[in-house]
């Protein structure tokens, strides 16, 4: 199967949505399926690891540990997690693309699974993914824009 991803038009700068949705490495923000973060090794850059702490009920694995990719600020953001020796597997993108008034972003959220276990979660019960992918960028629309409109307000 291939890989899940929503699109989306959020009225923030991608600025405002790196600094409030990516930045703080604070993914249960956003991530529905995310309890917390652990053993986050630094800041949001290439080559950092952390832990997924997912919650209960949201997957059959408690913990993945997981590395980030591609990171460039205000940009994009890439990850990658494995468990069972690489039988289960994903990768992960967030792509923010200014529009042109430059206060409104076009985002785009991509999670693919693959491995044995994961082709066969793919194929097999794809829903859960592809309502964490919604869900998840929902929730990054809405604290993005709660933030444009407090900052906004300010000025």
């Amino acid at each position: 199967m291939a890989p899940h991803f929503r699109d989306c038009t959020i009225q923030a700068s991608p600025s405002t949505i790196w600094k409030t949705c990516i930045a703080p490495m604070k993914w249960e923000e956003w991530d529905p399926d995310v309890q917390c973060l652990e053993d986050v090794s630094g800041d949001c850059v290439n080559g950092t690891t952390l832990v997924f702490v997912m919650k209960e009920g949201s997957s059959s694995i408690a913990k993945i540990p997981v590395t980030l990719r591609g990171v460039q600020e205000n940009q994009s953001l890439q990850y990658h997690g494995q468990v069972w020796g690489g039988s289960m597997q994903f990768d992960a993108s967030i792509e923010i693309t200014p529009i042109e008034d430059g206060n409104t972003s076009f985002v785009r959220y991509t999670f693919d699974m693959y491995g044995v276990l994961g082709s066969a979660v793919n194929w097999y019960n794809p829903t859960p993914v592809t309502e964490g992918v919604e869900k998840g960028l929902e929730n990054i629309k809405r604290l993005s824009e709660a933030a444009a409109a407090t900052t906004a307000e300010s000025h």
